[in-house]
C-alpha cells in the first residue's frame, strides 16, 4: 500500500499538538498527527470488527 501525503493548512489546537509530540515521543508536529490519525483509524477499524461480532468480548481503551 503506497502511502499519499498532502500538504493542509489547518488550525489545531497547539496544546494538543504538543501533547501528542510528547506522547508519541516524536520529533515533529507532522509526526505527531500523523500518529494520532493513524491511532483514530485503527481504533475505529477495531471496534467495527468488535461490532460485526456481536459485540462478544470487552475493548479496553488504554489512550484516553
Amino acid at each position: 500500500m503506497s502511502i499519499k501525503f498532502v500538504k493542509k493548512t489547518i488550525l489545531l489546537n497547539q496544546s494538543f499538538v504538543n501533547r501528542a509530540r510528547r506522547i508519541f515521543d516524536v520529533k515533529t508536529e507532522k509526526d505527531a498527527v500523523n500518529k494520532a490519525l493513524e491511532m483514530v483509524v485503527e481504533e475505529d477499524e477495531i471496534i467495527s470488527i468488535h461490532k460485526e461480532i456481536g459485540g462478544l468480548g470487552k475493548i479496553e481503551r488504554i489512550f484516553i
